[in-house]
């Protein structure tokens, strides 16, 4: 990038001033993005705003020659080109917060209205929106001793980054304490609400990581200091560091949200917070701790209310199989499966499948371990092996309940699978979850459990084996010819004909550069008819299976082979979970 600048102790900046809505709005015009009229009743009708010019024309819904109306990031990186200077976008994920929030203090970095984005041993990028206000040059670079880079960058991403990361560095110096910590902030000396900090800190990490679309928060202690990584879209990455005492004040706040005992750090603990949201949604997050080398480690499932809205064709399945499942869904008895490891949407997909026929005149009954996803439309239990309740006798108890539809979390043992089948084969319907490689395999893995081959044969309606592949990003994307050597690893030992070309990602501001944007399920769907149910007899194989049900249903690969075909994902990202 260009646009370093050096400057002498004895040096003057000069020619600078701030952003006037008139003359963005000639720019505009002039490159062809507004038209005069357009400018006009712009300028017009927000003389007196005190909004940045680039937030008043985004008010305004401006439409470019596509007809894609231009956002603020749009109309940033206009003004980059318009300034001459390098366009650049705040990903949190990929700055040192701690590192930038040290270089100058709050007061002065609100003042001069610029945030420093990165820092090197000779010179730091300050990202401004006012590329021609050259007023506070001089005097940060007296400040720091360093050479400035100057970019261009989002106003309203600075007005909140500046907000964001110094609050969360004042919050984590208040809680560490010390009249040194206190002057490095630039905060005053009266005393310090460590508690008041350590919540800011928890209430930042929770927004930070929704914001991000994390569905999982990894703290982990570290032989020298302590790390945060979110998951997203199935894959970690680290996005702070923490002091020793920070960490542990940060754990120990956490586990009182979530009623845990807080001096016992040599036992696994399970729990859960509730946060509302500011749209009245009510957010879940599921806690888990394991001691290890370093110390306590957390980690917290995040349960998106948005997860039980989602549909069929949200998950991925096609519309062929979408029909098909939901005509097994809505059966009055009998068992349905969803197979695959942890991790691969299992439960999302059961929840979509109750929502969808649930109703006030349906009693369904839930039990879990835990309870993932709340919903009030069912009746949810959660295992606690400590007073033996368990599956089987959860099951148990939910048949003098009256039920329509019983869900179990996970068939784990004999007791389970054999009231599962028992509660199938006396007028209800029963879906559960089990951990086998494929379809099919659901059916030897029973066996081997010590099911009744007839019972099962009478009972199982169908099984639906999911893995989760990343989404490419649909901004980004682009054609690429097709690899002989990867397409035949995943469509073996099938014989597909290779497409030309396939997608491969790239990344853009819309999925912060990581080339995908959210996940979908690639699955095959077993429908369990009556030439299928005569397979179903002691020590059959896995093979013997798939030879009986060939050409009744799309295999795992070849269901990733079409979501590759259709351009959603990758071959790499199917090869991932197929092999």
């Amino acid at each position: 990038m260009s646009g370093v600048i050096k400057i002498k102790a004895t040096g003057k900046v000069s020619g600078h001033h701030k952003l006037g809505l008139e003359e963005v709005l000639d720019g505009l015009v002039k490159d062809e993005l507004v038209t005069s009229q357009q400018a006009a009743t712009i300028l017009k009708n927000n003389k007196l705003s005190k909004l940045h010019p680039l937030v008043v024309v985004e008010k305004n819904h401006i439409e470019d020659k596509n007809g894609k109306v231009l956002d603020l990031e749009d109309l940033t990186q206009w003004l980059a080109s318009f300034s001459g200077l390098p366009y650049f976008e705040i990903d949190p994920l990929k700055i040192d917060i701690d590192s930038v929030t040290r270089i100058l203090p709050k007061a002065f970095i609100k003042r001069i209205n610029v945030l420093p984005v990165e820092i090197t041993s000779s010179k730091v990028i300050f990202a401004t929106a006012e590329p021609f206000d050259k007023s506070w040059l001089l005097e940060t670079s007296s400040a720091i001793k360093r050479d400035i880079q100057v970019v261009v960058c989002n106003p309203n991403k600075i007005s909140q980054y500046i907000y964001e990361f110094y609050e969360v560095r004042m919050a984590i110096m208040g809680a560490d304490g010390g009249e040194k910590n206190r002057a490095e902030v630039n905060q005053a000396p009266e005393q310090i609400n460590d508690e008041g900090n350590v919540a800011k800190i928890v209430d930042w990490l929770f927004t930070y990581a929704r914001n991000e679309r994390a569905s999982d928060i990894h703290l982990e202690p570290r032989e020298e200091g302590a790390q945060m990584r979110f998951r997203i879209d199935g894959a970690l990455r680290v996005v702070y560091k923490f002091d020793n005492n920070i960490f542990l004040q940060v754990i120990s706040r956490l586990k009182i949200m979530a009623d845990l005992k807080v001096d016992e750090r040599r036992r696994p603990q399970d729990g859960r917070i509730k946060r509302r949201l500011e749209d009245g949604r009510v957010m879940e997050f599921r806690l888990s701790t394991i001691p290890t080398n370093f110390g306590e480690k957390m980690v917290i499932r995040i349960f998106d209310p948005s997860m039980t809205g989602k549909t069929f064709k949200d998950m991925g399945l096609a519309p062929k199989d979408i029909a098909q499942w939901e005509k097994m869904v809505n059966q009055s008895f009998g068992l349905i499966l969803v197979t695959g490891p942890t991790g691969s949407g299992k439960t999302t997909m059961l929840q979509t499948s109750l929502s969808a026929i649930a109703s006030p005149d349906i009693n369904i009954c839930t039990v879990e371990d835990p309870i993932e996803i709340v919903n009030e439309n069912f009746n949810q239990m959660q295992v606690h092996h400590e007073i033996n309740l368990t599956f089987g006798n959860a099951i148990r108890s939910f048949l003098r309940q009256d039920p329509d539809v019983i869900m179990v979390g996970e068939v784990r043992d004999k007791d389970t699978a054999d009231m599962a089948i028992q509660a199938s084969l006396t007028g209800h319907l029963v879906l559960s979850t089990l951990h086998t490689n494929s379809a099919l395999g659901a059916i030897t893995r029973l066996l081997d459990l010590g099911v009744e081959p007839h019972l099962l044969s009478a009972s199982l309606l169908g099984i639906l084996a999911q893995r989760l592949v990343r989404l490419l990003c649909p901004h980004c994307k682009v054609k690429i010819p097709t690899d002989p050597v990867l397409w035949k690893a995943l469509v073996s030992p099938f014989n597909v004909q290779m497409p030309p070309e396939v997608h491969q990602a790239v990344g853009c501001r819309s999925c912060r550069n990581s080339g995908y944007m959210g996940r979908i399920c690639v699955y095959e769907l077993v429908t369990v008819d009556s030439a299928l149910k005569e397979f179903i007899i002691p020590s059959i194989s896995n093979s013997k299976l798939e030879e009986a049900a060939r050409g009744k249903y799309i295999p795992l690969r070849l269901n990733a082979a079409q979501k590759v075909f259709q351009g959603l994902t990758t071959l790499e990202e199917c090869l991932k979970v197929v092999i």
